[in-house]
C-alpha cells in the first residue's frame, strides 16, 4: 500500500496485540535493510565506485555519510556486531556509539551488551572512552623524556630537559618548590633568585649522590627507599582524574599510590573544589621501609640496583591487587615504569621468597578483560 491515510485506516481495524506485533516486526525488517545497505556501501567503497556526492543523493549530510562508510568498514572486521546488524537487533542510534567501542577483541562482549543498552548510555560510554586518555598517549608521552646537558664557549654547563607531569614531572616540580622555600637566607640577608636556589638544589643532589656509600659494583652497600612527595590530583563529577592540568588513566593515579602522598580534590562542572582530602598514604612510609628491607635491591631480574628503591604492587590496585606486603615489591625507577598496569611486563610470584618473583610479558587478553570489566560497570 502505498498511501499512508489508507494505511493508517487499515492499520486502525487492527487489534492491539497484532498491531505491537506488525510494528516491532516492520522495525527489525528495517535495521535488517540498513545493515544490508551497509554491506553494499562496503563493496562499493572497496571497489571505489562511491559517488563524490553520494551523500547528498542518500539524504544525509557529509558527516553522517562518513561514519556509516567508517562503521560499514568496521562490521566486515567485527562478525558479532555484523551479524547483530543483520539480524536487525540493533538501531541505528545504538550501533554508531557501539561500534566506535568495540574492537577485534571485545566484539561478542559488547555486542551482546549494547542490545540490553539504551543509545543515551552508549553514546555517554562513546564520549567517556573519548575523553579517557589511553594508556598508549601515556607510554608514548613518557617516552618523549630528556635531558641534555653541554659546556658553554665560557665554561658554564647548560642543559635542557623535558619530563611529562604525569611521569614524574609533578614530583620534580613539587621537589624543587619546596627545597627552595627551605633555602632561606641569614638573618639580615636577602633572599637570593629562585633560579640560583634551585640551581643550587641540583647540585646538592648530585653531591647526595656521590656521598653515598658504594661497593665495589658501584653499588648501594644498603638498600634506600625512594623520596616519598606530594602529588595533587583533581577528579571532575564526569571525565578523567587530571594531574597539574594532564589527564591521567586510572592505572597512573593508582600506580602512584605507593610512593607517594595523594592530595586528592573533586572539581564541580566549572572546575571549583566541591571537597578536598588531606593529604592521604596509601602505602605507609613504614610498610615501604620493610618491603625495601625484606627485599635489598630491585626484584627485576639481573638489576642489582639498591638506591632509592620504589614500592610495586605485583596485582595493580587499579586491578583489584591489595596493599599488603604480599602483594608489594621493590624495583627501581626505571624498572617501575616497565611495569603493569602502565608497562608491558608482569612481576608475579612470592616476594616473601627469595628467588619467587619471575617476569613474563602481560597478555593482550588481561588487558582486554580488565578494560571490558571496566566498560561493563560502566554500562
Amino acid at each position: 500500500m502505498d498511501n499512508f491515510r489508507e494505511l493508517c485506516d487499515e492499520l486502525r481495524c487492527w487489534d492491539t496485540d497484532r498491531l505491537v506485533e506488525f510494528r516491532e516486526r516492520a522495525l527489525r525488517e528495517a535495521r535488517r535493510h540498513e545493515g544490508q545497505a551497509l554491506a553494499a556501501m562496503r563493496v562499493l567503497d572497496e571497489r571505489d565506485a562511491l559517488a563524490k556526492d553520494q551523500a547528498a543523493r542518500d539524504g544525509v549530510t557529509e558527516t553522517n555519510w562518513k561514519r556509516q562508510r567508517d562503521i560499514a568498514r568496521k562490521l566486515e572486521q567485527l562478525s558479532h556486531l555484523g551479524d547483530a546488524v543483520l539480524n536487525g537487533d540493533l538501531s541505528t542510534e545504538q550501533l554508531t556509539p557501539v561500534a566506535e567501542l568495540a574492537d577485534e577483541d571485545s566484539d561478542a562482549e559488547i555486542t551482546e551488551t549494547a542490545k540490553r543498552t539504551s543509545p543515551l548510555d552508549l553514546q555517554k560510554m562513546a564520549r567517556a572512552e573519548r575523553a579517557k586518555p589511553r594508556r598508549e598517549d601515556s607510554v608514548a608521552r613518557r617516552a618523549r623524556r630528556s635531558l641534555r646537558k653541554w659546556q658553554s664557549a665560557d665554561g658554564f654547563l647548560c642543559g635542557r630537559f623535558e619530563l611529562p607531569m604525569e611521569h614524574g614531572g609533578a614530583i620534580v616540580e613539587c621537589f624543587f618548590d619546596l627545597v627552595a622555600e627551605r633555602l632561606k637566607p641569614a638573618t639580615g640577608e636577602a633572599w637570593e633568585p629562585v633560579e640560583r636556589r634551585q640551581a643550587d638544589i641540583l647540585l646538592m643532589l648530585c653531591q647526595l649522590e656521590a656521598a653515598e656509600g658504594r661497593d665495589g659494583n658501584d653499588r648501594a652497600a644498603e638498600a634506600t627507599v625512594g623520596a616519598q612527595v606530594d602529588v595533587h590530583v583533581d577528579i571532575p563529577l564526569h571525565g578523567p582524574a587530571t594531574m597539574c592540568g594532564v589527564p591521567l588513566p586510572d592505572e597512573w593515579v593508582h600506580a602512584a599510590r605507593a610512593n607517594a602522598r595523594m592530595h586528592l580534590r573533586v572539581l564541580d562542572g566549572d572546575n571549583n573544589a566541591i571537597m578536598e582530602d588531606r593529604a592521604r598514604t596509601f602505602v605507609s612510609q613504614k610498610r615501604r621501609r620493610a618491603v625495601v628491607r625484606r627485599d635489598g635491591r630491585c626484584r627485576w631480574p639481573g638489576c642489582g640496583n639498591r638506591l632509592r628503591l620504589q614500592v610495586h604492587h605485583l596485582d595493580p590496585s587499579s586491578w583489584g591487587g591489595s596493599d599488603d606486603t604480599s602483594n608489594l615489591a621493590a624495583v627501581c625507577p626505571y624498572h617501575h615504569g616497565l611495569l603493569i598496569p602502565h608497562g608491558d611486563y608482569v612481576l608475579g610470584g612470592n616476594p616473601n621468597q627469595p628467588d619467587g618473583l619471575t617476569l613474563r610479558l602481560v597478555t593482550a587478553e588481561e588487558r582486554r578483560q580488565r578494560r571490558l570489566e571496566l566498560m561493563t560497570l560502566a554500562m
